[in-house]
């Protein structure tokens, strides 16, 4: 074979639009013979002409539009779905067509054309409703799954002494260095395993050995917590090496990782929190803690309080908050019965609740 003698190579582009200029052509044909008389005149020979014309004409231009296109967006999509979505929607898509075949004997004794057209169309209807309905309700259908798995357990010697799945916890670089997870993992609040992804622990490194003092700051902290919740916790922590492609962020690749293998991140990043609860991962925030177990009072606030009964000290007077809390007020006992306007002057937290301290207000 000569140099010059190389293979014409056909794209797949060109095959359709051929292949669409022929489909649309041959359909503007069809039209126009239809319209026509049996017998046609010059008229309307020439009017199947025109419509055989405008039929390839058009489609040379639309088809790949129509045809490639949506078919190389609906790749480049799939590949940033999780697997398991995939699977989900190719079954809701399966249960609607399930639901087309019982349908198509009743839709195909309708009189024409109805009989014709709509059996496709009630096909394709169906089946875009159920994968739209089991991507949108996937979490549901997930729960539902697992509780209707272990709705009926059988009953044996082992059953008893079998313990359920350990609930795993993915840990945010923010949340270990924030430093309250270790009390929070010390009160028995938590269960399960905590969670330090290899690229987290790695970001902890960037930031110990970081050249401005607060950022280095932050990252040794990070670490020694880390390594005393190794030592100490009572909750055991796993460090995890798991590479999560098509992600180059570090919250990225804690959504992704949360998402795949179904875990809740423990986390006091606000963007992540958000980002995170938007695509139907579980955060656990720190703050949202703290701010939940916060005193309902603080101190200087100005609260109307009925007075009780009289404190253990002399001249003291007790009223109670709404949730119970005692409010012992200074040189009040004589106000048992009445409602006086106090000011908060100090709280105090004992093993057995909350004290409130306050004075009358002037």
């Amino acid at each position: 074979m000569r140099p010059y003698d190389t293979p014409m190579k056909v794209s797949l582009n060109f095959l359709m639009r051929i292949t669409g200029m022929l489909a649309l052509a041959y359909l503007g044909w069809a039209i126009g013979r239809s319209l026509s008389d049996p017998s046609p005149d010059n008229l309307q020979v020439f009017a199947t002409q025109l419509l055989l014309l405008a039929g390839a004409g058009l489609g040379l231009l639309v088809t790949p539009s129509l045809t490639i296109e949506p078919i190389q967006d609906l790749l480049r999509r799939s590949r940033s779905i999780p697997i398991t979505d995939l699977f989900l929607i190719g079954a809701g898509v399966m249960v609607g067509l399930i639901f087309a075949v019982l349908l198509a004997v009743p839709v195909a004794s309708l009189p024409e054309p109805l009989n014709r057209y709509l059996p496709a169309g009630t096909a394709a209807l169906l089946a875009y409703l159920g994968g739209t309905i089991f991507a949108t309700r996937k979490r549901d259908i997930v729960e539902s799954m697992r509780h209707w798995g272990h709705s009926a357990p059988t009953l044996t010697l082992d059953a008893r002494e079998a313990k359920p799945p350990t609930r795993r916890m993915i840990l945010d670089t923010s949340a270990i260095i924030d430093g309250r997870i270790a009390a929070v993992a010390s009160t028995g609040f938590l269960e399960g395993t905590l969670i330090v992804p290899g690229f987290v622990l790695a970001e902890l490194q960037q930031l110990a050995d970081s050249g401005d003092d607060l950022r280095r700051a932050k990252g040794r902290r990070g670490l020694e917590l880390l390594n005393n919740m190794q030592k100490q916790s009572p909750l055991p922590i796993e460090v995890v090496n798991i590479e999560v492609s098509g992600a180059t962020k570090v919250d990225d690749k804690l959504v992704a990782m949360a998402r795949q293998y179904s875990c809740p991140i423990i986390t006091n990043d606000f963007n992540l929190n958000r980002v995170a609860a938007l695509q139907g991962v579980k955060v656990l925030s720190l703050n949202q803690l703290s701010e939940a177990v916060r005193a309902p009072v603080i101190q200087d606030q100005r609260l109307l309080v009925q007075i009780r009964n009289e404190g253990n000290a002399r001249q003291q007077g007790v009223g109670y908050l709404e949730d119970g809390t005692p409010v012992i007020v200074e040189d009040a006992r004589h106000l048992i019965g009445q409602s006086a306007e106090v000011i908060i002057t100090r709280l105090h937290q004992t093993q057995t609740g909350r004290l409130v301290f306050a004075h009358l207000a002037e």
